[in-house]
């Protein structure tokens, strides 16, 4: 599995709900999506990580002198404005390179009874990931595509 396609687990999972209103999953289930939420967490926070190290490495001297300067003259910010995209294509390309990796991870899945808990839950779990809006039918078919299939 690809970090991209853990980081997109790690994103649903912690959407789902575990309690809502009188509607809750039982113990069992709470803890096995707790597990779950954990182990991807832990590797959204490595990737969050290595992210800032990329950041803050890529930034030279230089640059952080102009970034600094706020009276850049026109040649300046000629540089600055050219080292900013330099940064900007490294840096996405170590996170495209980055989320290609291969890594080792034993994904969990749901059962269908399982499944029918977090359902009944999150019938009415609108969410938004990444800036994106997901009506609570759409969110819990990607749950099923994800950790049920």
């Amino acid at each position: 599995m690809t970090k991209n396609e853990v980081l997109a687990r790690q994103s649903i999972i912690t959407q789902i709900l575990l309690k809502n209103g009188n509607d809750e999953l039982s113990k069992n289930l709470k803890v096995k999506l707790m597990g779950m939420r954990i182990s991807l967490g832990k590797i959204r926070r490595e990737f969050d990580e290595d992210l800032k190290e990329v950041a803050e490495q890529l930034q030279t001297k230089e640059f952080i002198a102009l970034r600094e300067n706020q009276s850049r003259t026109e040649e300046e910010e000629e540089t600055f404005n050219k080292m900013v995209l330099k940064i900007n294509d490294e840096y996405n390309s170590f996170i495209t390179e980055k989320g290609k990796e291969e890594i080792d991870f034993d994904s969990k899945k749901f059962t269908e009874d399982e499944y029918a808990e977090i359902l009944q839950v999150n019938a009415d779990n609108d969410v938004e990931i990444n800036g994106s809006k997901i009506s609570a039918p759409d969110f819990l078919e990607v749950v099923y595509n994800l950790f049920v299939l």
